[in-house]
């Protein structure tokens, strides 16, 4: 017996120009069940289950401003310096253990 499971959510996709696409999501999950002649443990046969989904997913394709783009760059920079910062100790401390402080200054 195949059991097919298949469950659809309902899709938007907006794009800066104005468009509007209408589409769903699919999903499907398969089970097979061998049914042995006689035994009364059920039909043989190819059974479909649909499952609508109630959340209606919307997917807005948005224009970032010029402050964002700026926060975001100065993060990223931010987080580069820290993370150096911590190699650099880290590297100072190696070298200060195995006694090579003298190439650090």
């Amino acid at each position: 017996m195949y059991q097919y499971y298949i469950k659809i959510v309902p899709t938007v996709y907006k794009y800066i120009d104005g468009r509007e696409v209408v589409s769903n999501q699919y999903s499907v999950t398969e089970h097979l069940r061998h049914v042995n002649p006689g035994t009364g443990r059920g039909l043989p046969g190819v059974w479909f289950f649909y499952e609508v989904s109630p959340v209606h997913a919307v997917f807005e394709e948005t224009k970032r401003s010029f402050m964002e783009f700026i926060t975001s760059v100065c993060a990223i920079l931010g987080g580069v310096f820290t993370v150096m910062g911590f190699v650099d100790t880290i590297i100072g401390e190696v070298m200060k253990r195995l006694g090579k402080d003298t190439l650090l200054r």
